[in-house]
């Protein structure tokens, strides 16, 4: 996965709103995230980390072999 970054140019108003009040947007909905040092490095609303990790173990959980008592 190749992640890109295109910055918007801000109006003067707004890069003092940015200085003021810190915020980015999501990398995957794209959704506006208040930067309060709660924020996921990877730029992430919750909902979408969530999902992310939600998916991360279903497929991990989908690669792993079938370990049964009788595979000893």
């Amino acid at each position: 996965m190749t992640l890109t970054l295109i910055e918007e140019g801000l109006s003067e108003e707004e890069q003092l709103a940015q200085q003021r009040n810190p915020t980015v947007k999501c990398s995957w909905c794209g959704e506006i995230i208040r930067m309060d040092g709660d924020e996921l490095v990877l730029a992430m609303c919750q909902a979408c980390y969530e999902r992310m990790l939600a998916e991360y173990v279903r497929m991990q959980q989908r690669d792993q072999p079938d370990s049964h008592a009788s595979d000893r």
